[in-house]
């Protein structure tokens, strides 16, 4: 009896510790996705999280699913700051917080694409090239990026030149060590700080995308993120910092990825 109750019970203690949080708005009103009704894949937990979030129950699995995006990228990033203000920050936490980040491209460029696989490679090269490309009123961006736009220069930082092909060896570097990486360019101890304006930049651009373009709420629907089935705190986080308006982009701006 003690056993099959425990589920049911650790769910009410999880309720408890969400509302102590400050429990998410349910009176803010549905967001106007361009198609709010897109399929979603895991379309019932995302129901459930709605459910465990006491989050408005018009929001459909999608809007729920577009908010626990943004949360997700927060806490990721936020984790990066975390790591940059280390007194270890440089050199020995740099490479962990440079892969820690590359998992935030990595969600990025996976609802871009509406990569429905659970492969990496392709969602950082279309991550990484949209940080530096996106364009609110351009036409859907590609899936995939070409060889081209691949080994084209994504940014520089202190003088040293970083095309996406660098960004996604250096990501393979320090998340594997050099059994996956066949070169590796020089790391300076300002690149993570350039990443916090462009993603910045790059959050708000494809929220904005989001709300224009139907075909991108579909991709978004598709793209491979299985919520965490008991942790609302992203979904409850957007809902929050969206109800007190704070943008997709402002979210990130206000990170500080200096170092120490």
């Amino acid at each position: 009896m003690v056993r099959s109750q425990a589920p049911q019970l650790e769910a009410v203690i999880r309720k408890e510790q969400i509302w102590k949080l400050g429990g998410s708005s349910t009176t803010m009103p549905p967001i106007e996705l361009a198609d709010r009704n897109a399929s979603v894949c895991f379309e019932e937990k995302w129901k459930a999280l709605r459910d465990l979030a006491s989050a408005n129950p018009d929001f459909t699995p999608l809007e729920i699913k577009a908010f626990y995006f943004v949360g997700l990228m927060h806490d990721i990033c936020r984790s990066v700051e975390v790591l940059m203000k280390s007194k270890s920050a440089w050199p020995e936490l740099y490479l962990p917080a440079f892969s820690l980040m590359s998992s935030a491209v990595d969600i990025l460029g996976r609802c871009i694409s509406g990569n429905a696989t659970i492969q990496v490679n392709e969602n950082l090269r279309t991550g990484f090239w949209y940080l530096g490309n996106h364009q609110p009123s351009s036409k859907l961006p590609a899936k995939a990026i070409t060889e081209v736009q691949f080994n084209a220069k994504l940014l520089e930082s202190q003088g040293i030149a970083y095309t996406v092909s660098d960004l996604v060896m250096l990501r393979n570097y320090a998340s594997h060590g050099q059994a996956a990486a066949t070169k590796l360019s020089s790391v300076d101890n300002m690149l993570i700080e350039e990443f916090r304006d462009l993603i910045g930049g790059a959050m708000e651009t494809y929220w904005t995308q989001l709300l224009r373009s139907k075909a991108m709420c579909e991709r978004l629907g598709v793209a491979m993120i299985n919520p965490h089935s008991n942790r609302a705190e992203p979904l409850i986080k957007t809902i929050n910092e969206f109800s007190a308006g704070k943008s997709a982009g402002g979210l990130f701006f206000d990170l500080d990825w200096k170092v120490g």
